[in-house]
Parts: C-alpha cells; structure tokens; sequence
C-alpha cells in the first residue's frame, strides 16, 4: 500500500509540475512605439523583461508600420524637467507623436512583440507628455512603408477565425501616443519623404538625425558589427575574445561611429538649447492642426484590434505560418526554411 501511495503522490506530483509549466509559459503583446525604446538608442532595453538578468524575456523586434494621422515632434527639453540633461552628461532628444487626424500626416512606428509583465514599465518609464493608447491609431497594411513580416503576421491573425474580421488593409494595436503639446520644447520632425499624394512621412531615428544634420548609420553602427560577427556579442572584458575583438578594426571603427553620433546630436540640441525662442513653432500644433484629409481613427466592426496575449508557443506558430521562425533568446525573427514550415505546420 506504501508502495502504491508513494507511486500515486509522484505521478500527481509530476502533474502538478507540469500543469505549473503549462501556466508559467510566457506571454506577450504587441506594442508600437517611435522614440527611445527603438534599437540603438539607451532607454530600449525597456522592452525587455529583466534585461540583462537570467531570467531575461526580450523584445523581439517585427518590423515598422505606417500610422496615418499622426504628426511628429521632437521634444527639445528644458532645464529642470526630469529627463534634461545639463553638460557633461549626454543630452537625449524625445519623441512625441501626436494624433493630429489629418491623412497627409503620417509615422513610421516600430511594432514590437513584448513580455506581457514588461507592458506597465513601458509605460511607467514612458519620458513626458506620453501614453499607449489601444486602437486611436491604425497601422496602414498597404503602405510601402509597412514592412513585409509585419503585414503579413497582422493578415494571418485577422483571417484566424476566433477574430472573424474582413479588413485586410488596417489594424489596431496599442501605440506610444503623445498627449501634451508644449510650444516652448516641440519641434516639427524632419519628414523622410513626402509621397506623391503629399503624405509627409517621418520616424524618429531617421528625422531625428535629418534635424541634428548626423548619419542615422552611426547610431547603429555597433549593432550592425554584432550582427555580422554574432560570437563577439558575447565576448566579456577578461574572455580571451575581447582582445581580439578590441583590436579588430572593424569594432573599433563601428564604436568610432557610435560617437560621431551621439557627439553631433550634443552638439545639435546644446546649440538649439541657445537658440530655442527662435526656433520653436508657436502655431503648428493641437489643436491648429487644418487638415486636407482626415485619416481613420478607431476600428469599426470589421477592423482587429490586436490587445490581446499571445502565449510563446502561439507567438511561434503565428510567424512560422507566414514563413518566419522566432529565436526568443535573442529577441529575433529569420526567415524559416521551406521543409522547416512544411513540418511545423
């Protein structure tokens, strides 16, 4: 009988772990967000769970999206608010992106998938005059803007039938959303292009280096190194790797270019810091916004808003379906070979 309970308590236990397995499994959200929590820039470990800790849950970045309706803005802070930085410390620039209505105005946002348990840092740590909002914003599924995974993966989940949607060419998801306009620190963001129907399109690291007159590049220069040498991301000081990879002249060139960046940008915002009467637009903000055309704003019925978790083993399915696989451990999408979507699916 011992024998028996001992048996019966080990199997019931075994079954309690793995349920707490199954319940434990991570899930995640979508979120948009234009500014410091893009890659390359010092606030995006935010997105991340536990960032740098065993435990860590990255973000996995799917690609941008055009928003219409929203004009760009670039926060020149002043002296005595909590993120400005006086010298010798790095000064930062924020982004904030208002719903402005108007279709000719429109904003590359970056769609990340994120750790559900990191959604209220994100927001608590947000820099000021910012929100997420749930569906103000829609992402523009047929702009050349939008990136291919990002179309895709949106136009699986609208087809699954749980959603029961037929608009195919918009979605809703939350989006970091800018609710105060401040005449004396907001600059008009330098549109990247402005299309034939005259939408003029911006996103914050590109006109943010339009604006300061700097290389976009530079910024990411290090990133771009790891990912053509992805051994040397793990290289600590004291590993026999790090020598060799400080005295590669390819690194130390990328780290060269890094802070052209970041030494251009001081210079840009200390020199509007000195001019900033002069330079700011007292009349171009909410709410003198004069549309030509006003943009969608909200889903209807037909339209998905993607507010919803997904578990891990849901996020991979999704992106295996459309033809992508998902490393969790490094925040990433690749392309998923032919024979390996055949099995998965």
């Amino acid at each position: 009988m011992r024998c028996l309970l001992a048996v019966l308590f080990t199997i019931s236990s075994c079954l309690s772990i793995v349920q707490l397995s199954f319940s434990l499994e991570t899930n995640y959200i979508v979120i948009g967000v234009s500014g410091g929590l893009q890659d390359g820039f010092p606030q995006r470990s935010n997105l991340d769970y536990n960032s740098g800790l065993l435990d860590e849950s990255k973000a996995i970045f799917v690609g941008k999206a055009l928003v219409r309706g929203y004009k760009a803005y670039l926060d020149l802070m002043q002296e005595g608010w909590r993120q400005y930085s006086p010298e010798p410390a790095q000064p930062l620039m924020n982004s904030n992106v208002f719903a402005s209505g108007c279709y000719e105005h429109a904003n590359e946002y970056w769609i990340y998938i994120v750790d559900a348990r990191v959604v209220w840092g994100v927001l608590a740590q947000e820099p000021r005059f910012l929100s997420i909002t749930p569906d103000t914003g829609l992402l523009d599924l047929t702009a050349v803007e939008t990136d291919d995974a990002v179309r895709k993966f949106f136009r699986h989940e609208i087809t699954k039938k749980i959603n029961n949607k037929s608009n195919m060419d918009q979605v809703a998801v939350p989006l970091v959303t800018a609710v105060w306009f401040n005449s004396q620190s907001h600059i008009p963001s330098p549109p990247i292009h402005i299309n034939e129907d005259g939408t003029h399109v911006t996103n914050f690291p590109e006109s943010l280096a339009l604006w300061a007159g700097i290389n976009d590049a530079d910024r990411t220069a290090i990133i771009d190194y790891y990912t053509m040498n992805p051994k040397a991301r793990n290289c600590k000081h004291g590993d026999p790797c790090y020598d060799v990879l400080m005295e590669d002249p390819s690194f130390r060139q990328a780290q060269e270019s890094v802070k052209r960046y970041w030494d251009g940008l001081r210079h840009s915002i200390r020199q509007a810091e000195k001019n900033r009467s002069s330079i700011m637009s007292s009349s171009d903000g909410p709410p003198y916004y004069k549309c030509e055309k006003y943009a969608r704003f909200g889903v209807d019925n037909e339209t998905l808003r993607v507010n919803y978790p997904f578990s891990q083993s849901e996020v991979k399915q999704s992106f295996v379906a459309i033809g992508y696989d998902v490393d969790f451990v490094e925040g990433a999408l690749g392309t998923t070979p032919i024979e390996v979507l055949e099995n998965e699916l």
